[in-house]
């Protein structure tokens, strides 16, 4: 019972919301190695790819995860049939994960077989971690103001500020490690992420109340 309500939401948030978001970031996938090719790329180049472009759908799909609810008979309709929006925030944001791993592997794929030479899941993991975080630093400020294009703004603000100071303020939240050959940070970028995740689900449970 509870696991077909879930899915019944899952298949809802997909038809109404999330196809819109997965065809936009796919467009976006497809136009970037008209920016930057990706044929036969070393490691480095191969990191530049995925950390400055591909991670960026993380924010394509993430931060309109609750856009729905500005419609007041969908707000409406989700509070009176599902007794826990938490359960509604958690699966619409495992939603936009999925997709991202989805989308991000199949564009690591092509990249493979373009003969690029790099670590597989280890830059999967690094390109999901950060199109997570820049995407829950979008979500959460949506969450907070109610207003979607500041949370748009804000992950880009964070991306712009890792592109012109490095990683010297970032330090371990640093966006573009792997071009410098570490992983670590990607760790605290996906452990944040959850927490962040965590909070905006705490955030959106609290408004319910």
């Amino acid at each position: 019972m509870l696991f077909e309500q879930y899915y019944q939401i899952a298949k809802v948030n997909v038809k109404h919301n999330l196809w819109k978001y997965l065809l936009m970031a796919s467009f976006f996938l497809c136009i970037s190695p008209t920016i930057l090719s990706i044929q036969n790329l070393d490691k480095k180049m191969s990191a530049k790819v995925l950390e400055l472009f591909v991670a960026l759908i993380g924010i394509i799909l993430f931060v309109p995860s609750f856009l729905p609810e500005n419609d007041s008979d969908i707000a409406d309709l989700t509070a009176s049939k599902y007794r826990s929006v938490a359960g509604v925030s958690l699966t619409r944001i495992l939603e936009a994960g999925l997709g991202l791993l989805l989308l991000a592997g199949a564009y690591i794929f092509a990249m493979k077989q373009s003969g690029c030479q790099f670590d597989t899941m280890p830059y999967l993991f690094g390109t999901i971690s950060e199109g997570a975080f820049l995407g829950a630093i979008g979500l959460v400020v949506y969450t907070v103001t109610g207003t979607i294009a500041i949370g748009y703004m804000a992950p880009m603000l964070y991306y712009m500020i890792a592109i012109s100071t490095g990683d010297k303020y970032l330090k371990k939240l640093y966006l573009f490690s792997m071009m410098k050959g570490s992983y670590i940070e990607k760790y605290y970028l996906g452990l944040i992420s959850i927490g962040l995740f965590g909070l905006i689900i705490l955030i959106k449970h609290c408004k319910r109340r």
